[in-house]
């Protein structure tokens, strides 16, 4: 299986995930199977300074799941429409994530009506992000 992880660095299994989703500077990509990794720039390849566009960035992976501490609903929204599935972290780390997925311990996230809260949530409810406001 393919699973995509938001994270600050490409430091393979041993990387973080990044806490928000969409503002993620790298998706690490694991092929489950084969324990093998690389990492994408979370941009428009065509257009590198337009700044972080996640649906850009993965559009043609065959991925079966996303993996993020944190996303908010039209991030949520728009990988659920291009048919990936989103499930929530229980830690910061890759590789203990790929061992719940693999498990099926991990949750599939829920639309929440963040964007209606004016501010990004983590499963607790607390706010998650800096660039909202409230």
């Amino acid at each position: 299986m393919k699973l995509c992880f938001p994270t600050a660095a490409g430091e393979g299994m041993d990387s973080k995930i990044y806490g928000h989703f969409a503002s993620a500077p790298w998706f690490l990509i694991v092929d489950t199977a084969i324990r093998q990794s690389y990492v994408l720039a979370n941009c428009d390849h065509d257009n590198l300074y337009a700044g972080c566009n996640p649906f850009l960035a993965l559009r043609d992976r065959n991925l079966d799941g996303i993996v993020a501490g944190g996303i908010g609903d039209d991030a949520l929204k728009t990988m659920n429409m291009c048919g990936f599935r989103v499930y929530q972290a229980i830690s910061d780390s890759v590789q203990e994530n790929v061992e719940l997925f693999e498990q099926q311990a991990l949750s599939e996230v829920e639309l929440l009506s963040s964007h209606l809260e004016r501010s990004c949530a983590d499963r607790e409810g607390e706010r998650t992000c800096g660039h909202c406001s409230g």
